[in-house]
C-alpha cells in the first residue's frame, strides 16, 4: 500500500497528522546514523552522537498536537525506566513548530516523562529520519550505531513489540 493511501486511512481513522505505519523517507534500517544536536527543555544542547556506540537509543519523533503520541509517551517512559539501567536511552524529539512548541513541556510533564525531550522546531532532525514528518515515528538504534528498527504510528500494544526489539539489543 502506498504512503498516500496510508495517509487517507489515517484521516479516515481520525488520526490526521499522525502516522499509521512503516518507515517513511529519511534513514533506513541498517543505515549509518545521521547525527544531530538539539536543545532540551532546559535549553541544554543534546547531541545524538554522545550516546551512539554506548547505548541502545530509541528516537521518538512526536508532537504535542498528536493524540497517538500522547498515548504512546507513557509507554515509552515505562520502557525507559525499566531498561535505562541496562543501557537504554530514549530521546523524545518534539516536532512542534514555533506556533505549538509552548505545549511541549506541559505535555511531557503531564505524562511524567523523565527521558530527555528535545525541541526540533526547524525540523532538522526529523527530516534526517522521517521525511514524511509523520508522528509518532520511532527509530531504534543498536549499540553498534545502526538502525535496528523503525516504527510509524502507534496502536495500543505496539510497546510489546518495541520491548522485545529493545531486549534483543541490550
Amino acid at each position: 500500500m502506498r504512503r498516500s493511501s496510508l495517509a487517507l486511512l489515517a484521516l479516515a481513522a481520525g488520526l490526521a497528522g499522525c502516522a499509521t505505519s512503516g518507515p517513511a523517507g529519511g534513514a533506513k534500517g541498517g543505515s549509518s546514523i545521521p547525527d544531530f544536536e538539539l536543545a532540551d527543555l532546559d535549553g541544554n544542547p543534546v547531541r545524538l552522537s554522545d550516546y551512539l556506540g554506548k547505548s541502545v537509543v530509541y528516537l521518538d519523533f512526536w508532537a504535542s498536537w498528536c493524540g497517538p503520541c500522547q498515548t504512546e509517551l507513557p509507554q515509552l517512559e515505562r520502557l525507559f525506566e525499566k531498561y535505562k539501567g541496562r543501557g537504554l536511552v530514549v530521546l523524545g524529539v518534539a516536532m512542534d513548530d514555533p506556533t505549538t512548541v509552548g505545549a511541549v513541556a506541559p505535555a511531557a510533564h503531564k505524562d511524567g516523562i523523565t527521558f530527555p525531550v528535545l525541541l526540533d522546531t526547524q525540523s532538522r532532525a526529523v527530516s534526517l529520519y522521517d521525511g514524511d514528518r509523520s508522528a509518532p515515528y520511532g527509530v531504534l538504534i543498536d549499540r553498534t550505531g545502526r538502525i535496528a528498527a523503525q516504527h510509524g504510528g502507534y496502536t495500543p500494544g505496539d510497546e510489546r513489540t518495541l520491548e522485545a526489539e529493545i531486549q534483543k539489543r541490550l
